[in-house]
C-alpha cells in the first residue's frame, strides 16, 4: 500500500512540473513554431590580431527570442559594395578582394537567444595594403531554418577603418636591407666579395614589425634610372648601366617563417668588369610583388655602383718565375714536374714524392706587386695527397720574409676543385713563397694549379 502511495505522489509531481514548465515557456513567448525575423547588424570592437589576420566580431539579431535552435546562412555581397562605390553612394572607401575575407557559412541561434555572433576574418596583408584608408564589405542573410523569416535589413554594409584595425607600427613593411633608397659603392674591396668567376655584392630584404610565416618577394634589376641620375650628377659621368646579360640576380627570394630578413647577392663576372675597367657600372635592384605584406615605397630599392678601376683583378702568375726546394723525380719539366703547377691548365699537376711537410714553392716577379688573392686547384686522384695546411709569405729582397696568409685544416672535397683564398695581410712584394706544411696524409703531394691574383 505504501508503494502505491509513493507511485501516485510521483505522478502528481510530474504533472505539476509540466504545467509549470508550460507556463514558463508561455511567459517567455517561446511558443513552439513561433517564427522570428532575422536581422543583420554591424560589427563589434573586440578585435583579435595575429600574424596572418585580424578578426572582427559581427552580430545578427532576432525580432524575438528563438523558440527553436536554427541556422541562417551567410553570403558575402561584394558586388553591392562595388556598385555603390561606382555610383558615388559610398565615398572615401575602397573594396578588398573576396579572398581577403573569410567567415562561417552559417550562424547558429540557440534556443531562447535573441542574438548570435560570428567572426569575420580579414587578411592582415590586405589591410596593410590599404593602410590609412577605409574599406567596406557587405554580407547578407539567406535561408533561415525552421520556418523563420528574413527581417529588415537582411543585409548590411560594414565600413572599417584600417587605422582602427592596425597601428602604423603593426605594418609589415618590406625594405632592401643594404642602403635602401641609396647607392652601394663597390670599390677597393669594400661592399663586395670576390669569387673565381667575378664579384658578388650582398644585398638582402628586411621585414619590419615582427616575424611572420614564410613568404616570397620578387627581385628585379633595372638600368632605366641610370641616365637620369647621371644628368643629375648623382652618378659619375662615365657610368654605364649593366645589361641584363651582364649580371645575375635571383628573381625570387624566400623569407623563412619566423624570420625578419633574407640575404641575396647580385653577381657580376670578371670579363664584364675587365672590359669596362676605366668606367663605373650601375644597376638598380628593387623589390616587388610580395606574396605577403607590403613594399615600403621609399626603401624598396638600392643602386649598385661598381668602380671597375678599383675592383678589377689580374692573374699575374705568368709574370713570375717558379722554383721549388723539392721537385718531381723527373725534374721541373717532367710530365708531373713543378712547372705544371703554374701552366694555367687544370688537367696537369705537380706531383712530389717523399713529402715531409717542408715544400716551398717560390714565384719571383720582375716588379713589386700586391697579391690580394690566390687559388689552388686539387689534383685528379687521391684526396690524401691534397694540401691541407700552408702559409704564403712575401718578400722584397728574397731574404726577409713576412707571412701574409696562413691556412690550416683546409680541404678539397672534389677532384680538380679550384678554391680561392683572399690574402689576410696583403702588401706589395717582389717575391712570394708558398710553404706547404701538411697534406691530408699521403707520402705524395699533388696540386694541379696555383694562380696569383693582383689587386690594383
Amino acid at each position: 500500500m505504501k508503494r502505491l502511495f509513493y507511485f501516485f505522489t510521483m505522478i502528481l509531481s510530474y504533472c505539476q512540473f509540466m504545467a509549470c514548465s508550460k507556463d514558463n515557456l508561455e511567459g517567455f513567448g517561446l511558443l513552439e513554431n513561433n517564427p522570428v525575423q532575422v536581422i543583420a547588424e554591424g560589427g563589434g570592437k573586440d578585435l583579435v590580431k595575429t600574424n596572418d589576420y585580424v578578426q572582427v566580431p559581427m552580430t545578427v539579431k532576432l525580432s524575438s527570442p528563438a523558440s527553436k535552435t536554427f541556422d541562417v546562412e551567410l553570403q558575402l555581397n561584394t558586388d553591392t559594395v562595388t556598385k555603390l562605390i561606382g555610383s558615388g553612394v559610398l565615398k572615401d572607401v575602397v573594396t578588398l578582394p573576396n579572398q581577403a575575407f573569410s567567415f562561417p557559412n552559417v550562424v547558429k541561434f540557440q534556443y531562447g537567444a535573441d542574438t548570435a555572433s560570428f567572426l569575420l576574418t580579414i587578411s592582415r596583408t590586405e589591410i596593410e595594403r590599404v593602410y590609412g584608408k577605409k574599406f567596406a564589405l557587405s554580407y547578407k542573410l539567406i535561408n533561415p531554418g525552421k520556418g523563420n523569416q528574413l527581417g529588415n535589413p537582411n543585409s548590411v554594409i560594414v565600413t572599417l577603418d584600417s587605422k582602427s584595425l592596425l597601428t602604423a607600427t603593426d605594418i609589415h613593411y618590406l625594405s632592401v636591407t643594404n642602403t635602401p633608397g641609396g647607392i652601394i659603392l663597390a670599390s677597393k674591396h669594400n661592399n663586395y666579395e670576390t669569387t673565381p668567376s667575378g664579384i658578388e655584392i650582398p644585398i638582402g630584404v628586411s621585414l619590419a614589425s615582427f616575424p611572420s610565416k614564410w613568404f616570397y618577394v620578387e627581385v628585379r634589376g633595372t638600368r632605366d634610372s641610370i641616365p637620369n641620375w647621371i644628368t643629375k650628377k648623382i652618378l659619375p659621368a662615365n657610368t654605364i648601366g649593366l645589361q641584363d646579360n651582364e649580371f645575375s640576380l635571383s628573381s625570387r627570394i624566400q623569407v623563412a617563417g619566423n624570420k625578419s630578413s633574407a640575404n641575396f647577392n647580385i653577381a657580376v663576372p670578371w670579363d664584364v668588369i675587365a672590359k669596362n675597367k676605366d668606367k663605373f657600372l650601375a644597376v638598380t635592384v628593387y623589390l616587388k610583388d610580395p606574396t605577403l605584406h607590403v613594399i615600403n615605397p621609399q626603401k624598396n630599392y638600392t643602386t649598385i655602383l661598381i668602380d671597375c678601376a678599383n675592383v678589377v683583378e689580374f692573374d699575374v702568375t705568368g709574370e713570375g718565375t717558379l722554383t721549388v726546394n723539392r721537385d718531381n723525380d723527373g725534374g721541373p719539366n717532367a710530365g708531373e714536374g713543378s712547372l705544371k703547377l703554374v701552366d694555367n691548365r687544370t688537367d696537369t699537376k705537380f706531383l712530389q714524392g717523399g713529402f715531409t711537410g717542408d715544400l716551398q714553392c717560390t714565384l719571383t716577379f720582375t716588379r713589386t706587386l700586391k697579391i690580394g688573392a690566390y687559388t689552388l686547384t686539387s689534383g685528379n686522384d687521391e684526396i690524401s695527397r691534397d694540401p691541407k695546411s700552408w702559409n704564403l709569405e712575401g718578400s722584397l729582397d728574397g731574404t726577409n720574409w713576412v707571412v701574409i696568409d696562413a691556412r690550416t685544416n683546409e680541404s678539397f672535397p672534389n677532384r680538380l676543385e679550384t678554391r680561392r683564398f683572399n690574402v689576410q695581410k696583403p702588401g706589395s712584394y717582389k717575391f712570394y713563397r708558398l710553404n706547404i706544411t701538411e697534406n691530408v696524409g699521403n707520402r705524395l703531394f699533388q696540386c694541379s694549379e696555383w694562380r696569383m691574383i693582383e689587386f690594383l
